[in-house]
This record gives structure tokens, C-alpha cells and sequence, in this order.
């Protein structure tokens, strides 16, 4: 019997052992730019991220063609994440003999922040490992995902063997997931279960690309505490003295950062989506977005499950319409709102009468002007419980009236 290779591909990219504890997992991580460059010129204001796919044909990466080069741009493009806006005005010259003509538009760019997402296979994995590698395994399993390894942010490269491990439904899967993870920082109330699948807030926690840029931006923020790589030699410190002589004051040159993990295990991934969350709120008014939500509810928002936001909800719609059964009266005939506008008839005298009159005296004028004069059905149709607060509002109204009319006892 041939035995199993555990380094074969489909398992290679797979977690094992002790990276699946709750400590080590999810996990995702940096490569220093220090690799590839010597300086990092940094603009003291970087602009918000932005990402652009960029299509590569894995089966050609190894030839002299597009591919290959796409891939090397891709890889220097995104290593000088800390460049932000400025990345279009030196990576071309600096990879002048490798950068493909079909990228040349990236040269136009100015003033966007810009990821190149190598767009590989169907799944857009590349794009969202800020996001995948925040869910903890018991999650990922309950979705039917694969527990992969550390994700590497932003992307340098691509697998070959990960089409074997990503379901051709990933993306939906993988939105599924984040939505149950990010849920409770968005309504802690009540579960995702007790709204509908088209509850505004559901739809939010399901939108990946509503979520991607700010993931981005803590994922820099981060970084940016990462420490500096060393000096390898005198005349790497001769030359970038010589470099900042000579740059704009709105550029700072030093050298790349140091790599290392962004996050890594459960507590620290969840402590990065609270700060996805505030950056979210900051950026994009994610706060008031949701009172505004949570503040125009309907009965279409919730599933058929009881939950407390169900129960308050209902609380206050019968509350609302039961105060407006008693504090509105559809009746024919009534008297016309009182404006300005209004013009000089016989019942003019009704409207400066009305005029002296309380709420609550006004709807009982209104009865009696449309042919309700028992007592008992006048405090009926207003919803009192017995006829004495109408027979204490009748006899104002009849002082008021005698003054009105200027009657003398």
C-alpha cells in the first residue's frame, strides 16, 4: 500500500496541528518589502485603498510572456504597500525590464492607493484573505471552508493547489461565514437568524467589498507599528541621506518595514474586526447607518423566530397604534384646518370657536357638529371608559362658548 505524501499539494496549504489552536489560528502575516527594495519613499498622507484585478493565467507564469511578468509586477506593486499613491510613479521605471506593456495604464494612476488582486481562479481568495483569515476554525467548518494556512498580505503570489481545496461556491460560502462572525459587533441583541435574509443590516454583514477597505486600513494601521528594517551596510545609510536631500517635503524616504503577523489566533483577530468596526464607523458612518435602520423597521425586516428586537418592535408598533385610535377621528363633514389660506364663509365662526379650544374639546365639538350628542356614544367612540371626563369637557365648553358668543348668564 503507497503511503500518503503529507506534502502533497492538496494538504500543503492546509493547517495542522498545533496552527488550528484557538491561540495560532486564524492567522494572517506580512512579508517586508525589505526583500525586494532598499528605500520606501512614504506620502506623510496616504489616500484609502482601492484594489484592481489583475488577470494571470496560471499554466504561463513560468514562460517569458504576460503572465510571468504581470506576476512580478503584481509582487513589487503590492510589496510597496507602504508607497501608497505614490507606487505609480516609481515601480515602472524600477521594473522597467519586467513590467508588461498591457499594465502601462498603471503609470496614469495618480492619487490612488491601489492593490493589484491577481484574479487567478473564480473565488476571489486573493482579495479577501483580510477577511478570511479573521474567521476562527469552528466557524469555517460549520460553512464547509477549509482551515487554510497563514494568509500573506497584500499578495505577493498565488497557490496552484488551492483550486483542489476551494469549493466553486467560495465566495457565497465565505460571505456567509464573515456575515455570522461580524454579527455580533453589529447587533449583539439578537442573532442573524431572527431578521430576514433582506433586513438591510444582514445584507451589510454579508457584503464583503463593504468591508474589504477598512479591513485594508487596519490591516496598514497595523504595520505602520511594525519595526524598520536594519541597515545591512555604511552605504546603505550614506545613500538614503543622500535620497532625502532630494525629495519632496510631502515624502519621507526610509527604509521598508520589518514582516511579521498581523494578527494571529482568536482573540487577536476579533480585537482587529472591533477596530474593522470603528474604522467602518469613522470612514463610512457605519453607526448611523444602522440606527437609521434599526430606526425604520417594518414587520418584513424579521423571520417567524421570536427574538427580543421582534418583541420590542411589536411593543412599540401597537403601542403607536393604539395611541392613534383614540387620538385621530375619521369623520365626515369635519371642520377645515384653520390657515391663513383659508377663506371668509359661513363657517368661519366654527374655525375661530374651534381655535379656543384644546385637543381633546375640539374632537368632542366635532361630534356633536356631526349629529353625536349622547354622551355615552361621544365617550365611546373617543375611547374613555365612562361618560364622566366628556360630561367635565362639555361644561368647558360651554363657558368658553358663552364668552366666545359674549352670552351674559
Amino acid at each position: 500500500m503507497k503511503k500518503k505524501n503529507s506534502f502533497e499539494p492538496k494538504n500543503f496549504e492546509l493547517a495542522h496541528g498545533k496552527n488550528l489552536l484557538p491561540e495560532n489560528f486564524p492567522h494572517l502575516s506580512n512579508i517586508s518589502a525589505g526583500f525586494i527594495f532598499q528605500y520606501i519613499p512614504r506620502p506623510k498622507r496616504i489616500t484609502s485603498p482601492e484594489f484592481v484585478y489583475i488577470p494571470i493565467n496560471p499554466e504561463n507564469v513560468l514562460n517569458e510572456n504576460y503572465d510571468t511578468k504581470a506576476m512580478l509586477t503584481v509582487t513589487q506593486w503590492n510589496a510597496a504597500w507602504e508607497a501608497g499613491q505614490l507606487r505609480s510613479k516609481f515601480i515602472p521605471e524600477v521594473t522597467r525590464d519586467t513590467f508588461p506593456k498591457e499594465l502601462k495604464w498603471l503609470k496614469k494612476i495618480d492619487g490612488s492607493n491601489l492593490y493589484l488582486i491577481p484574479m487567478v481562479r473564480e473565488s476571489n481568495y486573493e482579495a479577501f484573505k483580510p477577511l478570511y483569515h479573521l474567521i476562527p476554525l469552528r466557524i469555517l467548518r460549520k460553512y464547509e471552508l477549509p482551515a487554510l494556512k497563514k494568509g500573506i498580505w497584500p499578495p505577493w503570489t498565488f497557490s496552484q493547489h488551492l483550486d483542489n481545496l476551494i469549493p466553486n461556491d467560495f465566495d457565497n460560502r465565505v460571505s456567509k461565514a464573515f456575515a455570522h462572525f461580524i454579527w455580533p459587533l453589529l447587533d449583539s441583541g439578537s442573532r442573524m437568524k431572527a431578521f430576514s435574509k433582506d433586513y438591510p443590516i444582514v445584507l451589510l454583514a454579508h457584503n464583503l467589498n463593504f468591508w474589504l477597505p477598512y479591513a485594508v486600513e487596519v490591516v496598514e494601521n497595523r504595520l505602520k507599528e511594525f519595526d524598520l528594517a536594519p541597515f545591512e551596510n555604511n552605504e546603505q545609510k550614506k545613500k538614503l541621506h543622500s535620497l532625502r536631500n532630494n525629495i519632496p517635503k510631502e515624502i519621507i524616504v526610509d527604509r521598508p518595514r520589518c514582516g511579521g503577523s498581523i494578527w494571529c489566533g482568536e482573540d487577536d483577530a476579533w480585537s482587529a474586526a472591533n477596530e474593522i468596526i470603528k474604522t467602518a464607523d469613522c470612514k463610512g458612518r457605519l453607526k448611523e447607518i444602522i440606527n437609521a435602520i434599526r430606526s425604520n423597521r417594518v414587520e418584513d425586516d424579521f423571520s417567524p423566530l421570536w427574538s427580543y428586537a421582534k418583541e420590542d418592535f411589536e411593543r412599540k408598533l401597537y403601542h403607536k397604534r393604539s395611541k392613534v385610535r383614540v387620538t385621530f377621528i375619521e369623520l365626515d363633514n369635519t371642520i377645515p384646518v384653520h390657515a391663513p389660506t383659508s377663506e371668509l364663509h359661513e363657517k368661519l365662526l366654527w374655525e375661530d370657536f374651534l381655535a379656543l379650544l384644546v385637543p381633546k374639546e375640539r374632537r368632542i365639538v366635532i361630534c356633536l357638529k356631526n349629529g353625536i350628542t349622547k354622551v355615552s356614544e361621544i365617550s365611546e367612540l373617543l375611547g374613555y371608559a365612562n361618560h364622566s371626563p366628556i360630561s367635565k369637557y362639555l361644561s368647558r365648553i360651554r363657558e368658553k362658548a358663552k364668552y366666545f358668543l359674549n352670552i351674559e348668564n
